[in-house]
C-alpha cells in the first residue's frame, strides 16, 4: 500500500491539467510545501466540493505512489473558512504576495508545523485587519525571518556595536545595520529609530503595527530596504509584487478582487 497522509493544508495555486483533473500546490501542516493531482476534480463535487481555490484551509487526504513524481490528493474538505481575504482587493493583493513567498520559498516535502501555524495565523489576522503598506511589509518581513532570511538591526554587522538611537546605514550585501564607524553601505543613512522599529515589528504582532509610530515616508523608506535586502539574498522579485504596488501605492482599494487562481496581472508601474 502507497503512503498514505491526512493533514491540514492551505491552497497556494492551481491549474487544470487535462480534461478533468486539476493540480493543486498546497502548504501542508505534516509534509510541508507538496504538489498534488486532483483526479475528476473538475467533475467530481463529492470528492472536492468547492474547495480546490486559493486561501482556502482544508483537510486533506493525499496518497504518496511509488514510481510516481506527484502525490494523489484523494479528498479535500473545508477545515475553516479564513475569511474576508477576497472581500477587500487591498487584503487580496497582500495575501496573493504572502501565497507567493510560502510556494517559492519553501523548499518540496520539508515539514515544518511552526510555520504552518505562523501562516494560518497570519492570514487569519490579514482577513480582519484594513490593509496598508505597513502591514504588508510587515508580513514580508515576518515571513522572510520565519524562513532563515532576517536582516540584523540592532547591532552593526560588521563589529557588533549596538545601533538604536544613532544614525546608520543599511547594507543588503552585508545583511544588516552598519554604523557610521564602519563606513558606508548601499544608502547615505536611515533616521534614527527606524531600524530599531522595524525591528520591533518583526518580532510583534501584526494588529500592533500601530504603536511603531511610523510615518508615511518610513514606511516607504524601510519598504526599499527589505525589498533591497530581499532581491540581494533572494535574486527575484516575486510576479505578485508589482500587483501589490499598484493596489496599495496606486489608490485602487476600492476595486473588488476576482476569484480566479492568480491575481489580476496588471500593467507594470512607471519608474
Amino acid at each position: 500500500m502507497p503512503p498514505e497522509y491526512r493533514t491540514r493544508a492551505l491552497v497556494l495555486r492551481t491549474f487544470d491539467q487535462g480534461e478533468s483533473d486539476r493540480v493543486v500546490h498546497l502548504y501542508t501542516e505534516q509534509l510541508g510545501r507538496v504538489s498534488a493531482i486532483a483526479k475528476g476534480a473538475r467533475r467530481s463535487r463529492r470528492r472536492f466540493p468547492g474547495t480546490l481555490e486559493i486561501f482556502s484551509l482544508l483537510d486533506v487526504r493525499i496518497v504518496d505512489p511509488p514510481r510516481s513524481s506527484m502525490m494523489r490528493l484523494e479528498s479535500a474538505r473545508l477545515a475553516h473558512p479564513i475569511e474576508g481575504l477576497t472581500e477587500d482587493l487591498g487584503r487580496y493583493a497582500i495575501a496573493c504576495h504572502f501565497l507567493e513567498l510560502l510556494d517559492r520559498l519553501t523548499g518540496e516535502n520539508e515539514s515544518n508545523p511552526d510555520l504552518f501555524r505562523f501562516v494560518v495565523g497570519a492570514l487569519e489576522v490579514l482577513g480582519t485587519e484594513a490593509p496598508d503598506r505597513l502591514l504588508a511589509l510587515l508580513l514580508l518581513a515576518k515571513t522572510l525571518a520565519r524562513l532563515g532570511y532576517r536582516p540584523q538591526l540592532r547591532e552593526c554587522v560588521l563589529c557588533g556595536a549596538p545601533v538604536a538611537g544613532r544614525r546608520a546605514i543599511f547594507s543588503a550585501r552585508q545583511g544588516g545595520a552598519i554604523c557610521e564607524g564602519c563606513g558606508p553601505g548601499d544608502d547615505p543613512g536611515v533616521p534614527p529609530g527606524l531600524l530599531a522599529a522595524l525591528d520591533r515589528g518583526i518580532r510583534t504582532p501584526l494588529r500592533e503595527r500601530g504603536e511603531l509610530g511610523l510615518g508615511p515616508g518610513e514606511v516607504a523608506l524601510a519598504e526599499r530596504l527589505i525589498m533591497r535586502f530581499f532581491e540581494f539574498h533572494l535574486g527575484f522579485e516575486p510576479r505578485s509584487a508589482v500587483f501589490l504596488r499598484q493596489v496599495l501605492v496606486g489608490g485602487q482599494l476600492d476595486a473588488q478582487p476576482g476569484r480566479g487562481d492568480t491575481p489580476p496581472a496588471p500593467a507594470p508601474l512607471q519608474a
